[in-house]
C-alpha cells in the first residue's frame, strides 16, 4: 500500500461524500502487482445507519461485461475456440433467420446485429430464466448481416458470450468464472447471483436526479428497478447483473495484467480495434471493441486501456503501459466528478467516462 496515495484518494473520496452528491463511493488502485490504494467512503444505506467498507458490493451493470471478455479470450488462448469461428459450429440452435454466417468475433466485437431487447418477454422471470432466453435470440433475426456494423449489445451481449463458454468449457458461466478466474487469484465480492450472505454487506442505489432512467426489456422498467427485483439479483446475468466490490474489480484487471488467464500476446489480440467502420475520431473507447473489451487510450495505441464501464458510472479499466489497473464503485448512480480526480491522480491515460 501507497500511504500517501492511500490518503489522497480517500480525500477525494470523503469530500465528494461529504457535498451530499454522493451516498457510497469505493476506489481501489493496483500497478505492477501491488495494490497501492483501497478505499471506501459514505454508507450502505441512505439513511446512512451503517459506513460502508472496502468489501461492500454495489451493482456494476455493464462493467460486468469485461468478465466474458476475459473468459472467452482465454478459450481463444487455449486454443478451444476462435474468433473466426462458425457460432453455428458450437451452438447450432443460434444459426437460423438470417444468422448462420454469424462468428465468434461478431458476437465479441458487437457487430453481431443482434436485437437488445425482445418483446415477447414479458415478466422479470423470463428475463432470468436462462433457456427461455436462449430460445428467444436463437429465433431472433439480426437487423443486418454480421459482421457490416457496430452496435453496442447492451444486454444480449451476455447471454450470447456466455452460452458459447458453458458449450465449449461444458461448465455453467457462473462456474466456469468461480473456477477458472476468481478463486485462483483470490477474488471475492464478486457475483453473477447473490447469495443470503452477500445481500448482507450489499449497499443501497439509486438514481441521482441528473440521471435518466434506461430502459430494459419490454417491462419497460428502468435498469435501477430491474436490479432491484430478486430472481434477477439471484441469476447469473452478465450482461448486466454483477454486483462487486471495486477492489475486486481491480483485481481482476491485475490479474489480466499479470498474464494470469492468457499470455501478453493474447492480451494485444483482445485489445486490437477491430470494427467494420473507420475508426472514430475521439479517444474515448466506448463503441470501439477488441474480443469483448471497450477500448481507449492514446489516438496511437486505441487499445492501450482497456475494460468496461457501467450503467451509473463504475468502471473496471487497465492500463497496459503503466501495469494500471482501477475499480470504481458508486451507490449514487449518474455523473461523479470525483472520478476524474481520481483518474488524474493515478494518471491513468484516459479519463473519460466508459459508461453509455
Amino acid at each position: 500500500m501507497n500511504q500517501q496515495l492511500q490518503e489522497q484518494v480517500q480525500r477525494i473520496l470523503d469530500d465528494a461524500v461529504a457535498t451530499g452528491a454522493e451516498n457510497s463511493l469505493q476506489f481501489c488502485v493496483y500497478r505492477n502487482g501491488e495494490c497501492l490504494a483501497n478505499a471506501c467512503a459514505g454508507w450502505v444505506d441512505f439513511a446512512r445507519t451503517r459506513p460502508i467498507n472496502t468489501r461492500t458490493v454495489i451493482p456494476v451493470y455493464s462493467t460486468s461485461k469485461g468478465v466474458p471478455a476475459a473468459a472467452m479470450t482465454r478459450l481463444i488462448a487455449q486454443g478451444k475456440v476462435s474468433p473466426d469461428t462458425l457460432v453455428a459450429d458450437i451452438w447450432p440452435e443460434f444459426a437460423q433467420n438470417g444468422k448462420e454466417k454469424t462468428r465468434v468475433l461478431h458476437l465479441l466485437n458487437h457487430t453481431s446485429g443482434l436485437r437488445q431487447r425482445f418483446p415477447e418477454q414479458k415478466t422479470y422471470e423470463q428475463v432470468a430464466d436462462w433457456p427461455c432466453m436462449i430460445r428467444a435470440i436463437e429465433k431472433s433475426a439480426p437487423d443486418w448481416a454480421p459482421g457490416t456494423k457496430t452496435r453496442y449489445q447492451s444486454l444480449t451481449y451476455g447471454w450470447v458470450t456466455a452460452e458459447i463458454i458453458q458449450r465449449v468449457s461444458g461448465k455453467p458461466f457462473w462456474t466456469y468464472v468461480k473456477e477458472e478466474l476468481f478463486a485462483p487469484e483470490g477474488i471475492r465480492d464478486f457475483y453473477f447471483g447473490m447469495t443470503d450472505e452477500a445481500e448482507q454487506n450489499a449497499a443501497e442505489f439509486r438514481l441521482a436526479p441528473s440521471l435518466q432512467p434506461s430502459k430494459s426489456f419490454s417491462v419497460c422498467d428502468p435498469l435501477d428497478v430491474l436490479m432491484r427485483q430478486p430472481c434477477i439479483r439471484r441469476a447469473a446475468l452478465p450482461g448486466f447483473n454483477a454486483i462487486a466490490s471495486a477492489q475486486a474489480l481491480a483485481a481482476f484487471y491485475h490479474a489480466i495484467l499479470a498474464e494470469r488467464y492468457f499470455p501478453q500476446a493474447v492480451l494485444k489480440q483482445a485489445t486490437t480495434l477491430n470494427c467494420p467502420e473507420p475508426p472514430p475520431p475521439s479517444r474515448s473507447g466506448f463503441g470501439t471493441y477488441g474480443y469483448g473489451f471497450a477500448l481507449s487510450g492514446s489516438l496511437a495505441e486505441p487499445g492501450n486501456v482497456f475494460g468496461h464501464g457501467g450503467y451509473g458510472g463504475s468502471d473496471g479499466l487497465a492500463d497496459q503501459n503503466q501495469r494500471l489497473a482501477i475499480g470504481f464503485t458508486a451507490g449514487t448512480l449518474g455523473d461523479h466528478p470525483c472520478k476524474a480526480k481520481l483518474y488524474e491522480l493515478v494518471n491513468l491515460t484516459q479519463r473519460e467516462g466508459w459508461a453509455p
